[in-house]
């Protein structure tokens, strides 16, 4: 394919994050560039822009496809000077005269919602790019629309350089030839790209080396994001490299594209402190790596999973006990979309037991003060950036480790949509679990008669499994639906019933002391924490029961 053609034509859609199967880096001969570039450049005080400025005059990407953005984000003290290499179509922006926000996510949200380039390259002030630097990055999204690239560096400590002698040694293409890059400090993203063919393994998950000193998306999937979030102040392009994940970015090492660093890397000298603060914030907003979030029933920012139902007046008896047994599984970091006529409901005069309506009145005053419960009108297109999906009727029923069961089955297999055969419900109701960087990718290219079931099958794989594999039934079979709603550890759970099949239903007084004990060879200490939690007051079991627990 030719970048002309991949202007007119459909593009290939790429599987999960193998770039390479579509596009491998190598350009057809006489290739020329038609996307324009917006060059977003941060500044506070910057000693170094006048380099950087200077090796974007001496770019080979066509000018006028060139456009060059500079945040001055130093409050009027010390304004940026831009030297006398600048690119053709560079203007600047003071930042305290248009806002005012501080910091690098502020600066650069400005500096993207000033231009409209169909690919957006943000870049740091203090890097001196090679000549094709921005044709290589550029390149990309020519032929695979959700490209993310992330360009390579290396760091310059020690340099004698001029601007002019930037400008002329980026011009002649000989910058590189000063510093051997394999003496220079390796950066640690590049184990992760031999680690996973250059990210072709990764599906994504390694988001985080796509870093802000020198990196480009598609506006296109840029504007599917939230865009910059202004009230981080570190680890910005962390978090907005997530966004693009979940947003469907196809993440790019361009090895091609190279510039010089010129300074150490702050996480060279502070990478402890700077992890430890950015952890906290990464954990509100990043639902994966699932590491940074270290405490359970909790309520984030950014759940790992939405639950998207629907209720109505004929149903809304079920809402309640379904919605509950939701809240209660052992996969807490989940939100639920409630979608119903909630603007029907008024605070006027009417007969209360009477009213066909009353029901929804309930589930209302039910949920209204649990957070994780969102009321809607209508069913959301997207629950982005929430990673996972969960469609199902409001006369479904989980057990405690339904959704526990269908992440696990989605995760590390990155599956694009798994659809369980639901009892008492047909298949357009079935219970479906949706990967939802997968299906924002899919989303552009249904059409033409092709489902999103299709596209997504297409990206990442569509399964079907049976209703037991997520433990999932029919809540209107249920004859108990008034029971309180309680949360079993399924490890309890299956203890207690190797308790039951062992002749001993009923547990005296004791038993979690008895039992760790028994169960301290094979489990160690996990035993201990299971047997308490059948029941704080346990006690001794019989002999005859411990010897069978423990298969002897």
């Amino acid at each position: 394919m030719t970048a002309a053609d991949s202007q007119t034509a459909t593009p290939p859609i790429v599987s999960r994050n193998r770039w390479r199967d579509v596009f491998d880096g190598t350009l057809p001969e006489g290739w020329e560039p038609t996307l324009t570039v917006s060059v977003i450049i941060p500044s506070f005080k910057s000693k170094t822009l006048e380099f950087t400025l200077a090796s974007l005059a001496a770019q080979d990407y066509p000018e006028d496809l060139l456009e060059v953005v500079v945040l001055d984000d130093g409050g009027g003290e010390e304004p940026v000077e831009l030297g006398e290499f600048v690119p053709k179509n560079t203007r600047v922006i003071r930042i305290h005269e248009v806002s005012d926000g501080w910091g690098r996510s502020n600066a650069t949200d400005i500096g993207i919602k000033s231009t409209t380039g169909d690919i957006i390259y943000w870049c740091d002030s203090d890097m001196i790019l090679f000549r094709d630097n921005v044709r290589q990055h550029a390149k990309w999204g020519h032929f695979i629309p959700e490209a993310a690239t992330i360009g390579e560096k290396g760091f310059i400590e020690d340099w004698t350089y001029t601007p002019e002698e930037v400008y002329e040694k980026v011009k002649a293409g000989t910058i590189g030839d000063d510093y051997d890059r394999s003496d220079l400090h390796e950066h640690w993203s590049k184990q992760i790209y031999r680690d996973t063919d250059d990210l072709n393994t990764s599906d994504g998950r390694n988001y985080s080396t796509h870093m802000g000193a020198c990196a480009t998306v598609t506006r296109a999937v840029y504007d599917r994001t939230f865009g910059q979030d202004t009230r981080l102040h570190l680890g910005e392009d962390t978090e907005i490299a997530y966004q693009l994940w979940q947003a469907g970015a196809v993440f790019i090492p361009a090895h091609d594209a190279v510039g010089w660093h010129m300074g150490r890397g702050t996480i060279q000298d502070h990478a402890a402190k700077v992890a430890w603060h950015n952890d906290v914030h990464f954990a509100q907003r990043m639902a994966i790596p699932r590491y940074r979030r270290k405490a359970d029933n909790r309520i984030w920012e950014v759940p790992l999973i939405k639950v998207v139902t629907e209720v109505t007046a004929e149903n809304a008896v079920y809402a309640r006990p379904a919605i509950d047994r939701i809240l209660n599984n052992t996969q807490t970091d989940v939100h639920v979309v409630l979608v119903g006529p909630w603007s029907e409901l008024h605070d006027g005069r009417r007969r209360m037991l009477a009213d066909p309506m009353n029901e929804l009145y309930l589930v209302k005053e039910w949920f209204q003060t649990d957070n994780r419960v969102i009321f809607a009108e209508e069913r959301p297109e997207s629950v982005f950036p929430a990673p996972f999906r969960v469609d199902m009727p409001i006369t479904v029923e989980l057990s405690s480790e339904s959704l526990q069961e269908m992440y696990v089955m989605m995760d590390k297999p990155w599956i694009g949509a798994i659809r369980f055969f639901t009892p008492g419900h047909d298949n357009d109701e079935a219970v479906t679990v949706w990967n939802s960087a997968v299906v924002e990718r899919a989303r552009p290219y249904v059409a033409d008669g092709r489902s999103l079931e299709d596209v997504v099958a297409q990206i990442a794989g569509f399964e079907w499994r049976a209703s037991e594999a997520a433990d999932v039934t029919d809540l209107r079979a249920n004859e108990h639906l008034d029971e309180r709603v309680v949360r079993e550890d399924p490890e309890v759970a299956r203890l207690r019933e190797r308790l039951r099949e062992a002749g001993h239903p009923q547990i005296p007084e004791s038993a979690a002391r008895v039992v760790a004990r028994s169960f301290n060879a094979r489990t160690g200490g996990k035993a201990a924490r299971i047997a308490r939690g059948i029941n704080n007051k346990l006690g001794g079991l019989p002999i005859r029961v411990i010897r069978k627990l423990r298969g002897n």
